[in-house]
């Protein structure tokens, strides 16, 4: 799957048990492990990645793997008290022990717990960083799991599925403007060079949070099939779309690798720094 050879110091046929890996919990976060868990995965049998509740259907949709299972917890209790930290540490402290077990801590969570890495396979790995990082955060994550930016990169992928399929074939006779304009702290208006589009009938702007088109429009109720479902389901229109315009959140953490790593059909991309 993946053209890029490593040079270790050990049997590659050998696998080690499970690892898990615990980075910064934002769904965003947890989609740029994505890289990491396709490496890691062919050095352990299993990948666990823990991650909050509320972004676990979409985490399992994305990753699809029968060999990665997600650890979900809640970030708040019943009465709305903060426990993701306690949560965390509960979950890492059980398995701390098992020899068999290596243990991917990055980000917030290195402050409190420690990282467990014992497979010479990832030890003994070689750097190559055959990208720049765009992201100062991303870079830091890769450090602390002694990895880089070609895993980052070249083995980030997100495979297609008959409903991600089916959704693209009823508009791939368009010309795919994709969009999103909502993060979690902020919402965007379209620009002015992604409207122009909107009054050209051999485009359509599906925008992921949003219907960009007047309920008088042609393509309204088109459009509306693609308003705020699951993240895995747009996969082939990213991958097919002609054109980008992104705020920094989940869907710019999946589009910015695959462009990077040229599994994109165009190198037009847009996106909004909050």
């Amino acid at each position: 799957m993946y053209k890029y050879k490593y040079i270790y110091f050990y049997n590659i046929m050998t696998k080690y048990e499970s690892a898990y890996i615990l980075s910064h919990n934002g769904l965003g976060d947890n989609i740029t492990m994505i890289g990491a868990i396709n490496f890691l995965l062919l050095h352990y049998n299993n990948i666990y990645l823990l991650c909050k509740d509320k972004y676990e259907s979409n985490l399992k949709l994305l990753i699809n793997n029968n060999n990665v299972f997600t650890i979900p917890f809640k970030e708040r209790n019943e009465k709305n008290v903060y426990v993701e930290k306690d949560e965390c540490k509960k979950i890492i402290n059980n398995i701390h022990s098992n020899n068999y077990i290596d243990i991917f801590i990055c980000g917030e969570h290195k402050s409190y717990l420690k990282s467990k890495i014992t497979n010479p396979a990832i030890l003994n790995y070689e750097k190559i960083n055959k990208y720049d990082f765009n992201w100062g955060h991303i870079k830091r994550f890769y450090d602390d799991m002694r990895l880089d930016s070609t895993i980052y990169y070249d083995y980030f992928d997100i495979i297609s599925t008959e409903e991600s399929i089916k959704l693209y074939e009823k508009i791939k006779n368009l010309n795919i403007i994709f969009c999103h304009t909502q993060s979690s702290t902020k919402t965007i208006s379209l620009p002015d060079n992604i409207k122009q589009y909107l009054n050209d009938d051999n485009y359509i702007v599906v925008c992921a949070n949003e219907n960009a088109y007047d309920k008088k429009h042609k393509y309204f109720e088109l459009a509306i099939n693609y308003v705020n479902i699951p993240l895995q389901h747009y996969i082939d229109i990213i991958k097919n779309a002609c054109d980008f315009f992104l705020i920094d959140s989940c869907f710019s953490c999946i589009v910015h690798p695959l462009s990077v790593s040229n599994k994109l059909n165009t190198p037009k991309l847009e996106i909004y720094s909050r």
